[in-house]
């Protein structure tokens, strides 16, 4: 079975593969508009806009790793139910991470200097039981 390519070149100069249509060439080649059209379709389905009767609320700081755990899953249920641009969701998650570290790196510095105001007050004596 002997079927016909597009007569048409790609940008790369080789020639279309597609299956041509009774003109000779494929049904974009065809039609010039016709691939800016699809593409301009393809474009406004995978776009994220939030409603407009939607208010956009605030959220304070998270102090914690509970409040980041909060925020993170809040982001991905947004996500999931589309009110959230998932560009968006991926800052959030990589702040989301740095925020953690911040976190953690804060809580050791108090541990370690409440240990030192500790040391610098000298060493506490006990009393010696029952000998």
């Amino acid at each position: 079975m002997n079927v016909e390519t597009c007569k048409s070149r790609t940008k790369t100069g080789q020639r279309c593969r597609a299956k041509a249509t009774a003109t000779g060439y494929c049904s974009l080649h065809s039609d010039p508009g016709r691939a800016a059209e699809l593409g301009r379709k393809s474009g406004q389905a995978r776009r994220y806009v939030l409603p407009q009767d939607q208010p956009v609320v605030e959220m304070k700081p998270p102090r914690n790793a509970k409040d980041v755990r909060d925020v993170v899953g809040q982001a991905m249920s947004d996500v999931r139910a589309r009110r959230l641009d998932p560009k968006v969701a991926s800052v959030l998650g990589y702040l989301a991470g740095v925020l953690l570290k911040s976190i953690e790196v804060a809580d050791v510095e108090s541990r370690v200097s409440a240990l030192e105001t500790i040391l610098k007050a000298g060493p506490v004596e006990t009393k010696q039981q029952g000998r």
